[in-house]
This record gives structure tokens, sequence and C-alpha cells, in this order.
């Protein structure tokens, strides 16, 4: 059985948000939950155009009911003693971050940090452009609960106010949510189980540059660059995640042109890619 161990002091800021949005009351009578959920998923957004959806969110209203019923997330050993706190109330929820999103997208709600009472509806806004490669990018929300009780320790009683990352050292994570970045031209079509190069950016380049792929599911890839005499002139093993990756190259190339590849062990892809030297860049 998993325990938790609680410190009984808490300090933390509150974050102004600047985008509002109003929560849907159909969801005031529910479980905790988010819609939409991540069968339903976010709706796709499209390269240089405004993105703007709603999430809502229905904030739990105990640690048993946030825990999903978990009895051994909400256990604790302090001061020698293991407690059942189930029963103590959520006195707040942060959504602390946003990892994953589309440069260009941002998350704001309609309450200060993204911090929302327990038991009630609150609501929160991703809008803005981006211009990311075609591609699926798998959304990560690191979530906070903050709590309150009473504990008996020798007969006397002691309050204990604490919050979730405090007594575990994390955060919770909500994972399965994605947004798909879709062509402005209609062009290139992309299917989240495609095994997609992009071209690096920029290009050409003199001193670094990105590369971007599409992977269908965790593997491992091996990326090399080779010149145009076939000699491989660079490699890097990468245990890929599902979604788009980024592998970073700070060039210590001779100028000219390559070809750089991914290999996920069924399929090869290459794209070229020109190293130029800073004045050719110029004029």
């Amino acid at each position: 059985m998993k325990k938790i161990v609680f410190i009984l002091n808490l300090t933390f800021s509150y974050i102004v948000a600047s985008a509002q949005c109003t929560p849907n009351s159909l969801y005031q009578d529910s479980l905790f939950d988010i819609w939409p959920d991540t069968i339903q998923n976010l709706p796709h957004t499209t390269q240089g155009i405004n993105y703007y959806t709603q999430i809502d969110l229905k904030t739990p209203a105990t640690l048993i009911e946030a825990a999903a019923g978990d009895s051994s997330l909400t256990t604790i050993d302090t001061l020698g003693n293991s407690y059942y706190i189930g029963a103590w109330p959520v006195d707040s929820m942060s959504m602390i971050s946003t990892i994953g999103l589309p440069n260009g997208l941002s998350l704001d709600c309609n309450t200060p940090g993204c911090t929302f009472p327990g038991d009630i509806v609150g609501c929160g806004n991703i809008y803005g452009t981006t211009n990311d490669p075609v591609g699926i990018y798998p959304i990560t929300i690191a979530v906070n609960v903050f709590t309150h009780g009473s504990i008996t320790f020798l007969g006397f009683p002691i309050a204990v106010e604490t919050d979730l990352y405090t007594a575990t050292g994390d955060y919770d994570y909500i994972e399965g949510y994605k947004i798909i970045v879709n062509s402005a031209t209609g062009l290139e079509t992309f299917h989240q189980n495609d095994f997609v190069l992009f071209q690096n950016i920029p290009n050409p380049f003199t001193h670094k540059t990105s590369f971007l792929f599409n992977s269908p599911k965790e593997s491992d890839i091996a990326f090399t660059i080779t010149d145009m005499f076939g000699r491989t002139v660079f490699t890097k093993n990468i245990k890929s995640k599902i979604g788009i990756n980024t592998i970073n190259f700070e060039n210590n190339l001779s100028t000219g042109l390559y070809i750089y590849s991914i290999n996920n062990g069924e399929i090869r892809i290459s794209e070229r890619m020109i190293i130029s030297d800073r004045q050719c860049l110029l004029n």
C-alpha cells in the first residue's frame, strides 16, 4: 500500500490569468472529471490560424474522489502513525502547467493561477496561433491538490494543512490529451499513425538547426547524417516519445549538402539539408 508522508506547513502564491471563459453549469452535479474527455479529445488546429477551445473541469469534493477511489493514495504516515484522510475536503485544485502544447498556444482559466475551489465547475481556454510542423502533440496537465484536516496524536488533535506536491514531491499528471496540427495549405496530409520526418529548421544554416519527426509509438530511433559521398558523419540513438520529437544539432561539419535520416527499425526516411558559411547567408 502506498503511504503519503505529509508536511504540516504550506505556502503558495497565485498568478493572475489573462483569459476568461464561462463554466458549463450542466456539470455541477457531476463527480470529478474533465470535458472533453481523452476519447473525444481536443479539436485540431491549423498552421497560422487562430485557435480556441474550452475545457470544463468539475473539481473533486474530497481526497478520495480526487484519488478516484484509491484509498492507498489517501493514507498518510506521520508522527509514527498511519491515518486515513480520504474524507478530508479538497480546498482547491491548481493546474500548474500544460506540457507539450504547440508553440504559440497557451492555457488560461477563469480563475487566478488556474486554481479552483473544491466541488465547483471551472473552465480553461486553450488559444493562440501556431506555426509548428504538422503532427500530433501529446498534452500533459500537471495538477496540484490542496487540503486540510485534523489527526489525533497522543489524544490531542493536530490541525494539518498540506498539498500533494508538499507531501509527495511531485504533482499529479493528467495524460491522454493531444492537439493535431494540420497544414495551412491542406496539401500536407497528416495522420497520427504516420512516421514522418520534417525539413530541418532553419535550412540552410551555419551553426545550429533542429530536426523534428513524428513517431506513432515509443521507438528506438537511429538518427544519422551522411555527406554526399555516403559517408556517415554523425549518429545518435534516440528513444522517441509518441508524437512530435525534436533533435537539436550544433554544427561542426564542413559547408555543403548533407542527407539526414531516421530509422525506427521498420522504416527509414531521409531529407536533405545545406550547411552554409556565414558569408553565403549574408549575401
